[in-house]
């Protein structure tokens, strides 16, 4: 080892503070790496699990296949596994309330089905042979059919056929369908599981599945194939498929790839398609995510945000790590003048400044991967412990810990170490022997006479005065630290606004609803009137609407110009009555009174219209739908009669939408009162109620609206638990981000507290000279305090600039396409004034209650820390 390392690695032990503070930094931004990296990894592979559990563990699905060729597709190359499924038929349930789905779809499940479809069991167990059946959570739900565990059903189960044609689950029900060929069999119910995935059971099926055991061994006739390909069958699954279809590959490539199709070809590819030999389902959120997850476009996203944040952190950490660097070098000026001038070469002194910066990053990078190693770990059990009552199925988040999520973080730790200590290396290697070894590097005669402004010495006196000058004569001997704080600010700030973006994103993909559970009933007597008023007198309700709504031509229509393009001859609007509390609640949310608005209409008409541009990505946008103003009216078409019977006069525009409507951003409304809306729409044509409630014990007041409306016809429906899901999910989002945004503050913290009291370590000597000429320790406290003042200042002005320009654009990039309106991000700024003022001032204090304990007489005398 030469002199020069030896005496860099006896520098790093003597300022052990600053040595510290540096591998502080070096650790944080390795493990804010680690993490970020570790995390998205855990994520792709949570999400495969997810979907392997939610909508089940199969790549393709082929229906309807004979039970002698099932051999043949489980012997294909590209195929691992196969399990079996057999639609056993269709029983009527004459107790279910959803007159849209008044049947049970009974269907046997082998063993590895049971395993492998998404069979969540919520209460008791799998069935064990034929005469045993699990029953769904949604039977009790949506069709209001009470079944316990134990309990038997006897049904008649057959085909379902319209017309002489057999229909399946994915054929809604219609009235002219019956049940043929119906055998009686009865069921011991054994367990209870959550509503089936989509692939078992669509959202438009006319059965709720209840599952049987399937015997291997009495397999005949027709089987629905669920297949688990193989690693290489996965990545080529269209060739795959089109081979057990019995299809031309290229053909059917071509078409499942989503490529457009030439006119001319259209007919081939249809005659091509309708030779397959089986109807199929292709799990290819699952492909997608198993092969080349960049491909989607949810998780495509997901890396955009990962990118972002690596540079962030990267960013940050250079300029923090970069600071400990200049100041170490400002440190050692005088000793790099000393080597340089008994022979040290500028590119000995540049190797030497690297070197350091290897020790350091030999410490802080292998701290810092454990450092995230930890983090990731706690932050999965914190989420899973937040998660464990989201999911009945006990679905959580996975560990991951991939070689390349380390491999980047080292990567990215090496390249901001280095380029943190670059600049500080070439300005070590081209200091001057002799004006360093003066200590005279630094000091810039300028004969120019300062003027200080009266206000500063009537507000600070000597003290002020000579802190000003400060300023003004050393505006390098501060930058770091207004820099420091610029970049802490507007990263703050911009970071903030980003969260707060891509948190409304996310709550609007997720479309989180206002209302818990909601009822449709038609109301054409008093009796049933009085009952729908009954229901919202109930308890545990925390807010409701009974709506009813016309959709309506317009006569005079005035589509705004950037939505012209979109509309065709006829434009409809929605005629919209609340009930008469909701209303007056309405009204009073908008600061008008219901006297004065009772015969007008309320146009909201602010939306959100989504088209996709040149680049095939979908763009949304908020734009006025139509170019009325107050005072206007609009003539409104009844579709019964066809004459201009409703003239609406418009008393207010807005685009705060009611209860019951608040997410459905993408049509304009006219709200009027109860009063008006049955003044003008025909008695038999408003007789459809929705009434949306927002309860704090949904099932409860479920049971109750259902023993109030007794025997009516209603369709109910009660979305608490996809409710919790959501709000659960977007509140994970919202921990991952969150927390992600106080490491990077600590990061600025740390850099900020290594800046200021450095720089106050450095001017110990000229503190010292101001004291032993007479400065007052008061005097000197308000020279700190007005430089604590300006420095905050100016880079708050800074930093809040910057960080308004990177706001906006985040929202040209993030927030415009997606339909956001720009707000100034006013939190961040106020949080991050706030904080450099209080962080300024504890560290200034802190600062000078060091140098106080100081001796005056040997600080003078000491020329170097």
């Amino acid at each position: 080892m030469n002199l020069l390392n030896r005496l860099t690695i006896k520098n790093l032990k003597l300022n052990k503070r600053r040595t510290i503070v540096t591998i502080i930094g070096i650790m944080l931004s390795v493990a804010l790496i680690t993490v970020v990296a570790t995390i998205y990894s855990s994520g792709i592979k949570s999400l495969i699990l997810y979907e392997k559990k939610i909508q089940g563990n199969f790549h393709v699905a082929f229906y309807d296949v004979p039970s002698e060729e099932v051999s043949s597709i489980k012997n294909n190359r590209g195929v691992d596994d196969v399990f079996l499924t057999k639609k056993l038929g269709y029983a009527e349930l004459k107790e279910s309330k959803n007159k849209d789905k008044p049947y049970a779809y009974i269907l046997g499940l082998n063993k590895e089905s049971m395993e492998n479809l998404s069979i969540r069991l919520v209460e008791g167990r799998f069935p064990t042979n034929e005469s045993e059946i699990l029953i769904s959570t949604h039977l009790k739900t949506n069709g209001r059919i009470d079944l316990k565990v134990g309990d038997n059903i006897t049904l008649d189960v057959g085909k379902r056929v319209s017309d002489d044609y057999e229909l399946e689950q994915y054929n809604p029900y219609n009235e002219e369908e019956k049940i043929v060929d119906a055998d009686t069999k009865t069921y011991t119910i054994v367990g209870i599981i959550e509503r089936p995935a989509y692939n078992v059971e669509p959202y438009s099926a006319p059965g709720y599945t209840f599952i049987t055991y399937l015997n291997d061994n009495n397999i005949s006739g027709k089987v629905n194939v669920y297949t688990k390909y193989n690693k290489d069958g996965s990545k080529n699954y269209l060739k795959v498929t089109a081979n057990i279809l019995g299809v031309d590959e290229n053909i059917f490539t071509k078409y499942y790839s989503g490529k457009d199709i030439p006119k001319d070809e259209l007919q081939k590819v249809n005659d091509e398609l309708s030779k397959a030999k089986y109807r199929l389902d292709m799990n290819g959120y699952l492909i997608e995510l198993e092969n080349n997850p960049i491909n989607n476009s949810q998780v495509n996203g997901l890396i955009y945000v990962v990118i972002i944040i690596c540079v962030i952190i990267v960013f940050t950490s250079i300029f923090c790590i970069k600071n400990s660097f200049d100041i170490s070098i400002t440190e050692k000026i005088k000793q790099y003048g000393m080597l340089r001038s008994i022979g040290a070469t500028k590119k000995q002194i540049r190797k030497n400044v690297f070197y350091e910066a290897t020790i350091l990053a030999i410490i802080g990078i292998p701290l810092g991967l454990l450092l995230g190693f930890i983090a990731s770990y706690l932050l999965i059990i914190i989420s899973n412990l937040l998660m464990k009552d989201m999911f009945t199925s006990g679905l959580k988040l996975v560990l991951s810990y991939s070689f390349i999520s380390y491999l980047i973080a080292i990567i990215l730790g090496i390249i901001t170490i280095y380029l943190s200590s670059f600049r500080s290396a070439i300005k070590a290697s081209k200091v001057n022997p002799i004006d360093s070894i003066r200590n005279s590097a630094n000091i810039k005669i300028n004969s120019k006479k300062l003027k200080t402004p009266k206000i500063i010495s009537k507000l600070f006196g000597i003290g002020g005065e000579i802190s000003y000058k400060n300023l003004k004569r050393n505006k390098k001997k501060y930058r770091s630290t207004i820099l420091s704080l610029t970049v802490s600010v507007l990263l703050f700030i911009s970071l903030t606004y980003f969260i707060g973006t891509f948190m409304k994103i996310i709550k609007d993909e997720v479309s989180i609803s206002e209302y818990n559970i909601s009822y449709s009933i038609n109301v054409n007597d008093e009796e049933t009137l009085d009952k729908v008023y009954k229901t919202t007198k109930l308890d545990n309700i925390k807010d409701y609407t009974i709506l009813r709504i016309k959709h309506i031509n317009i006569n005079n229509p005035k589509v705004s110009k950037e939505l012209n393009e979109y509309y065709s001859e006829y434009v409809s609007i929605g005629l919209v009555s609340l009930g008469s509390e909701q209303y007056n609640k309405y009204l009073k949310s908008l600061g008008l009174n219901y006297d004065e608005y009772k015969d007008k209409g309320i146009l909201v008409d602010t939306i959100k219209h989504v088209s996709v541009d040149e680049n095939n990505k979908r763009v949304s946008k908020i734009a006025r739908n139509f170019d009325y103003k107050i005072g206007d009216t609009i003539l409104l078409n009844n579709t019964l009669d066809k004459t201009n019977d409703i003239s609406a006069y418009i008393g207010y525009i807005t685009d705060k939408r009611p209860f019951g409507l608040i997410n459905n951003t993408y049509e304009s409304y006219l709200v009027v009162s109860d009063e008006y809306y049955e003044a003008n729409i025909k008695e038999n044509d408003n007789n459809r109620y929705t009434i949306y409630f927002d309860s704090s014990n949904s099932p409860k007041l479920q049971d109750e609206i259902d023993s109030v409306l007794g025997s009516s016809e209603y369709s109910l429906y009660n979305k608490e638990e996809d409710m919790r899901i959501m709000k659960n999910m977007v509140f994970l989002i919202g921990i991952f981000l969150y927390g992600f945004i106080i490491v990077v503050t600590l990061i600025g913290v740390t850099n900020v507290f290594n800046t200021i009291t450095t720089s106050m370590e450095l001017r110990k000597q000229e503190f010292a000279i101001l004291k032993s000429i007479g400065m007052t320790s008061s005097e000197f406290n308000k020279m700190i305090r007005l430089e604590s003042i300006f420095m905050c200042i100016k880079s708050l002005i800074y930093g809040i600039s910057i960080g308004l320009l990177l706001s906006y654009l985040i929202y040209y990039a993030l927030g415009f396409r997606n339909g956001i309106k720009f707000e100034l991000p006013v939190v961040g700024i106020l949080i991050s004034s706030l904080f450099v003022f209080i962080l300024i001032s504890i560290l200034m204090k802190y600062s000078i209650n060091k140098i106080n304990k100081q001796n005056t007489i040997e600080t003078i005398r000491n020329e170097n820390i």
